[in-house]
């Protein structure tokens, strides 16, 4: 079901691809699997690493794994919600979309990359308000370029960061039977080092 809001803001927002090289350069760079991805796992790793105090550091570190679980918990629910529903991308219903990127195959609906960025903004954003805005800000960044892009829906996009805020919310309410996990890879990362 296409709703008309949905359909009516991609067109604006795709309208803007393929009128300036440069911008189309840089929401292709936005855009792609790995750039906003990489960045915001090296604030997941800042996260890790900045604490001054024995207790900062456990709080950092215990933020940090309960956003790879909350990212886990996610992957699992995008697959399941894959294998029961499939929603077109935009280019492959619909003549006339400007396409920046490769051709995904699979559902549009919701926003894999989304959701993966929100993980890991609303995960920081948990423990650290200012990596948190960063977070949110650079996953806002990839789901407009996927937009303008031609690869995702804006509704494909809100309901990926949606996702991905519930599932952080659902690991946070449920941290107390996770801590045996979080005390677990804490005591591995000190074997290793890195905690």
């Amino acid at each position: 079901m296409m709703l008309a809001w949905d359909w009516a803001l991609f067109q604006s927002l795709n309208s803007l691809a393929g009128r300036w090289p440069a911008f189309d350069g840089l929401v292709r760079l936005l855009m792609n699997d790995y750039a906003l991805t990489t960045a915001l796992s090296a604030l997941l790793v800042v996260l890790w690493f900045r604490g001054r105090t024995p207790e900062e550091r456990q709080a950092d570190h215990s933020a940090a794994i309960l956003t790879i679980v909350a990212l886990v918990i996610a992957m699992a629910v995008l697959k399941g919600l894959n294998l029961v529903f499939f929603r077109p991308r935009p280019f492959t219903s619909h003549d006339g979309v400007r396409l920046l990127f490769y051709h995904p195959s699979d559902s549009s609906l919701p926003s894999n990359a989304a959701t993966v960025a929100f993980v890991f903004a609303i995960g920081l954003g948990r423990r650290s308000p200012q990596l948190g805005a960063l977070g949110i800000a650079l996953g806002s960044l990839l789901g407009l370029a996927r937009i303008v892009g031609g690869v995702h829906y804006p509704l494909d996009v809100v309901t990926g960061a949606l996702l991905g805020a519930v599932c952080v919310a659902g690991v946070y309410r449920c941290r107390r039977p996770l801590a045996p996990l979080v005390r677990g890879v804490r005591g591995l990362a000190g074997q290793l080092f890195l905690a």
